[in-house]
Protein backbone atom coordinates (compact mmCIF):
# COMPACT_ATOMS: atom_id res chain seq x y z
CA UNK A 1 0.00 0.00 0.00
CA UNK A 2 2.83 2.38 0.88
CA UNK A 3 4.66 1.63 -2.40
CA UNK A 4 1.50 2.37 -4.36
CA UNK A 5 1.16 5.76 -2.65
CA UNK A 6 4.82 6.59 -3.42
CA UNK A 7 4.35 5.64 -7.10
CA UNK A 8 1.22 7.79 -7.42
CA UNK A 9 2.96 10.68 -5.68
CA UNK A 10 6.02 10.38 -7.97
CA UNK A 11 3.78 10.16 -11.04
CA UNK A 12 1.94 13.36 -10.03
CA UNK A 13 5.25 15.10 -9.21
CA UNK A 14 6.68 14.17 -12.63
CA UNK A 15 3.54 15.49 -14.38
CA UNK A 16 3.81 18.80 -12.47
CA UNK A 17 7.53 19.02 -13.27
CA UNK A 18 6.92 18.44 -16.97
CA UNK A 19 4.12 21.03 -17.00
CA UNK A 20 6.39 23.56 -15.27
CA UNK A 21 9.23 22.92 -17.74
CA UNK A 22 6.86 23.24 -20.70
CA UNK A 23 5.44 26.50 -19.38
CA UNK A 24 8.91 27.87 -18.59
CA UNK A 25 10.22 27.18 -22.08
CA UNK A 26 7.14 28.49 -23.89
CA UNK A 27 7.29 31.76 -21.93
CA UNK A 28 11.03 32.29 -22.22
CA UNK A 29 11.56 31.08 -25.76
CA UNK A 30 8.42 32.39 -27.44
CA UNK A 31 8.10 35.65 -29.32
CA UNK A 32 10.15 37.44 -31.90
CA UNK A 33 13.43 37.75 -30.02
CA UNK A 34 14.56 41.20 -31.17
CA UNK A 35 17.97 42.62 -30.22
CA UNK A 36 16.66 45.89 -28.75
CA UNK A 37 13.43 46.90 -27.01
CA UNK A 38 12.70 49.46 -29.72
CA UNK A 39 12.78 46.78 -32.43
CA UNK A 40 10.16 44.75 -30.52
CA UNK A 41 7.60 47.58 -30.46
CA UNK A 42 4.48 46.89 -32.55
CA UNK A 43 4.46 48.24 -36.09
CA UNK A 44 0.86 47.46 -37.06
CA UNK A 45 -0.18 51.14 -37.10
CA UNK A 46 1.25 54.66 -37.10
CA UNK A 47 2.81 55.05 -33.65
CA UNK A 48 4.66 57.80 -31.85
CA UNK A 49 6.53 56.00 -29.04
CA UNK A 50 7.41 57.74 -25.77
CA UNK A 51 9.78 56.07 -23.31
CA UNK A 52 8.31 55.20 -19.94
CA UNK A 53 9.52 53.32 -16.88
CA UNK A 54 12.16 50.64 -17.38
CA UNK A 55 13.13 47.54 -15.49
CA UNK A 56 15.85 45.05 -16.29
CA UNK A 57 13.57 42.71 -18.27
CA UNK A 58 10.65 45.02 -19.00
CA UNK A 59 10.43 48.39 -20.74
CA UNK A 60 7.19 50.33 -20.89
CA UNK A 61 6.40 52.79 -23.64
CA UNK A 62 3.52 55.19 -24.03
CA UNK A 63 2.22 55.89 -27.50
CA UNK A 64 0.06 58.07 -29.67
CA UNK A 65 -1.49 56.36 -32.65
CA UNK A 66 -3.53 57.03 -35.79
CA UNK A 67 -4.31 60.63 -34.90
CA UNK A 68 -6.56 60.00 -31.92
CA UNK A 69 -5.38 57.12 -29.69
CA UNK A 70 -3.23 57.13 -26.57
CA UNK A 71 -1.97 54.16 -24.59
CA UNK A 72 0.86 52.07 -23.26
CA UNK A 73 2.72 49.01 -24.44
CA UNK A 74 5.32 46.76 -22.88
CA UNK A 75 8.29 44.89 -24.32
CA UNK A 76 9.77 42.04 -22.31
CA UNK A 77 13.12 40.31 -22.43
CA UNK A 78 13.34 36.53 -22.60
CA UNK A 79 16.08 34.10 -23.69
CA UNK A 80 15.46 34.86 -27.38
CA UNK A 81 15.65 38.63 -26.94
CA UNK A 82 12.96 41.31 -26.68
CA UNK A 83 9.33 40.61 -27.51
CA UNK A 84 6.19 42.68 -27.57
CA UNK A 85 3.91 42.32 -24.54
CA UNK A 86 0.52 43.57 -23.41
CA UNK A 87 -0.77 47.10 -23.24
CA UNK A 88 -3.85 49.29 -23.08
CA UNK A 89 -5.19 52.15 -25.13
CA UNK A 90 -8.13 54.53 -25.47
CA UNK A 91 -9.20 57.52 -27.49
CA UNK A 92 -7.47 60.74 -26.60
CA UNK A 93 -9.63 62.81 -24.26
CA UNK A 94 -11.28 65.98 -25.50
CA UNK A 95 -9.01 69.00 -25.14
CA UNK A 96 -8.01 69.29 -21.51
CA UNK A 97 -8.32 72.38 -19.36
CA UNK A 98 -5.31 73.47 -17.36
CA UNK A 99 -4.56 71.23 -14.35
CA UNK A 100 -7.61 69.04 -14.88
CA UNK A 101 -7.76 65.25 -15.09
CA UNK A 102 -10.83 63.93 -16.87
CA UNK A 103 -9.87 60.27 -17.33
CA UNK A 104 -7.41 57.60 -16.28
CA UNK A 105 -6.42 54.25 -17.77
CA UNK A 106 -4.79 51.10 -16.48
CA UNK A 107 -3.16 48.06 -18.01
CA UNK A 108 -3.14 46.13 -14.74
CA UNK A 109 0.39 47.27 -13.84
CA UNK A 110 0.18 51.07 -13.89
CA UNK A 111 -2.53 53.71 -13.82
CA UNK A 112 -1.89 56.60 -16.20
CA UNK A 113 -3.39 59.53 -18.03
CA UNK A 114 -2.81 62.96 -19.52
CA UNK A 115 -2.68 66.38 -17.92
CA UNK A 116 -2.15 69.91 -19.21
CA UNK A 117 0.03 71.27 -16.41
CA UNK A 118 -0.01 74.95 -15.62
CA UNK A 119 2.36 76.11 -12.89
CA UNK A 120 3.81 74.07 -10.03
CA UNK A 121 1.35 71.21 -9.50
CA UNK A 122 1.53 67.63 -8.27
CA UNK A 123 -0.61 64.70 -9.42
CA UNK A 124 -1.34 62.03 -6.80
CA UNK A 125 -3.19 58.73 -6.93
CA UNK A 126 -4.41 57.58 -3.50
CA UNK A 127 -1.89 60.06 -2.03
CA UNK A 128 1.05 58.53 -3.96
CA UNK A 129 2.86 61.09 -6.12
CA UNK A 130 2.68 60.34 -9.85
CA UNK A 131 5.65 60.36 -12.19
CA UNK A 132 5.41 62.91 -15.00
CA UNK A 133 6.68 62.62 -18.58
CA UNK A 134 6.53 65.88 -20.48
CA UNK A 135 5.60 65.58 -24.14
CA UNK A 136 7.67 68.61 -25.15
CA UNK A 137 10.27 66.26 -26.67
CA UNK A 138 7.80 65.16 -29.35
CA UNK A 139 8.05 67.22 -32.55
CA UNK A 140 5.77 70.27 -32.60
CA UNK A 141 3.96 69.06 -35.74
CA UNK A 142 3.04 65.81 -34.00
CA UNK A 143 1.83 67.61 -30.87
CA UNK A 144 -0.32 69.87 -33.06
CA UNK A 145 -1.73 66.94 -35.03
CA UNK A 146 -2.76 65.12 -31.84
CA UNK A 147 -3.82 68.41 -30.16
CA UNK A 148 -1.63 67.73 -27.12
CA UNK A 149 0.28 71.00 -26.85
CA UNK A 150 1.59 71.46 -23.29
CA UNK A 151 0.36 67.98 -22.24
CA UNK A 152 2.24 65.57 -19.98
CA UNK A 153 1.74 61.92 -19.13
CA UNK A 154 1.29 61.04 -15.47
CA UNK A 155 1.54 57.48 -14.15
CA UNK A 156 1.79 55.49 -10.91
CA UNK A 157 2.92 51.89 -10.54
CA UNK A 158 0.03 49.92 -9.02
CA UNK A 159 2.50 48.09 -6.74
CA UNK A 160 2.91 51.35 -4.82
CA UNK A 161 -0.81 51.61 -4.06
CA UNK A 162 -2.49 49.87 -1.14
CA UNK A 163 -5.95 50.02 -2.76
CA UNK A 164 -5.75 48.78 -6.34
CA UNK A 165 -9.49 48.88 -7.05
CA UNK A 166 -10.49 52.44 -6.11
CA UNK A 167 -8.48 55.43 -7.21
CA UNK A 168 -8.65 59.01 -5.95
CA UNK A 169 -6.65 61.13 -8.39
CA UNK A 170 -5.86 64.72 -7.41
CA UNK A 171 -4.08 67.66 -8.97
CA UNK A 172 -2.76 69.88 -6.19
CA UNK A 173 -0.70 73.00 -5.85
CA UNK A 174 2.43 72.74 -3.72
CA UNK A 175 0.54 74.35 -0.83
CA UNK A 176 -2.02 71.48 -0.89
CA UNK A 177 -4.87 73.32 -2.63
CA UNK A 178 -6.80 70.81 -4.76
CA UNK A 179 -7.31 72.02 -8.32
CA UNK A 180 -8.93 68.90 -9.76
CA UNK A 181 -10.09 65.56 -8.42
CA UNK A 182 -11.29 62.36 -10.06
CA UNK A 183 -12.50 59.24 -8.27
CA UNK A 184 -12.69 55.93 -10.04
Amino acid sequence: MKNRFVRVFLYVAVIFLLAFIFQYFTVNFSGEGFQTPEEALPKDAEYVWIEGPKREKEHRYFFLSNGNYFGTGVVEKNFKGWKSGEGAYAKLPNPLKDNEITSAYSDGYIIFGLIKQKGEVVVTVNDVKANIIELSTIPKETRSMYKIEDYSIWYVDLEKLEDKEHFNIKVQKNDGEILSELSI
